[in-house]
């Protein structure tokens, strides 16, 4: 709504927050998930499986047989997905500190992002066409890919040639990502899709919803048409049959009731029909 006095409201605790990450979740100048606390004044590594949990996609095979580093209390593994939302981040509160005239926040936030950029440019693989995650400590790329592999996007980092190729190559591709019902939560050629628990293959309207919004910063309006339709008719067929909107869904039948840990009554499985609103300018004061 333009209103400057919000921004003014919330802005240092999110610049708190964004300095945060990079001194904490630095690993080698990339950024990786990571758990690390104090109780009762002790230091305490959490472990990998905190490291998991802080990453929301809890059980992804993406995270299989990743170690800990002990000393960063970090992953060794550079995050496709963290690093661009954080890009991301930094280059919104940059446009908010400018908004503020806080000219040397918005200058240290536009460094941070050029700097965050330049590492996440190392992590395209020109053989695979898509952005990779990678491990830290052996140099490897991860070929176990998910919808956060397609956030670049959301950073605006691509090049159109990369986004043509991630386009065609991983969304369109019916042994990774297409189907009748999109997007699986890892690729269906994956180890662990197999599993259908949490985010071991099911849909989740979340990563539907980051995958559109990145879409969104490029001229491809036909893809964005075709996520849109798929996701409506995945919350359709379920809110048709039983007045449900489920938490996550079956990637190969579309249903949400096959599983116990599939809420029923969930407020982002929203998200696969509220896109559909952002595309037809409801939010943007066009219509």
């Amino acid at each position: 709504y333009g209103e400057k006095w919000f921004l003014e409201e919330v802005y240092d605790e999110l610049l708190t927050w964004n300095r945060w990450w990079m001194k904490n979740r630095d690993n080698q100048g990339y950024l990786a998930w990571g758990s690390y606390c104090i109780r009762n004044g002790k230091e305490r590594n959490e472990g990998i499986f905190n490291a998991k949990l802080e990453s929301g996609i809890d059980n992804s095979p993406m995270y299989d047989d990743v170690p800990m580093n002990p000393e960063k209390h970090v992953m060794e593994l550079a995050d496709v997905g963290l690093m661009s939302m954080y890009i991301m981040d930094c280059k919104t509160l940059a446009k908010i500190a400018k908004e503020l005239d806080r000219k040397d926040d918005m200058k240290e936030l536009t460094q941070r992002a050029k700097a965050y950029s330049k590492k996440l440019a190392t992590l395209w693989d020109e053989e695979t066409g898509i952005f990779l995650n990678k491990r830290l400590d052996t140099g490897e790329f991860s070929h176990s890919i998910s919808p956060t592999n397609f956030y670049p996007m959301l950073a605006e980092e691509c090049t159109k040639k990369q986004v043509d190729r991630m386009i065609k190559e991983h969304y369109y591709n019916p042994d990774e990502f297409y189907g009748e019902y999109i997007m699986p939560s890892i690729a269906r050629n994956c180890k662990g899709f197999e599993d259908n628990s949490y985010w071991r293959g099911r849909i989740w309207g979340p990563l539907n919803f980051l995958v559109y919004l990145g879409m969104q910063n490029y001229d491809i309006k036909e893809t964005r048409q075709d996520l849109i339709e798929h996701s409506r008719n995945l919350l359709l067929q379920n809110w048709r049959k039983n007045g449900c909107i489920y938490e996550n869904y079956n990637s190969v039948t579309g249903a949400g009731d096959d599983v116990h840990n599939a809420d029923g009554f969930y407020h982002w499985g929203a998200l696969l029909t509220f896109i559909e609103f952002m595309e037809e300018g409801y939010l943007s004061g066009k219509q």
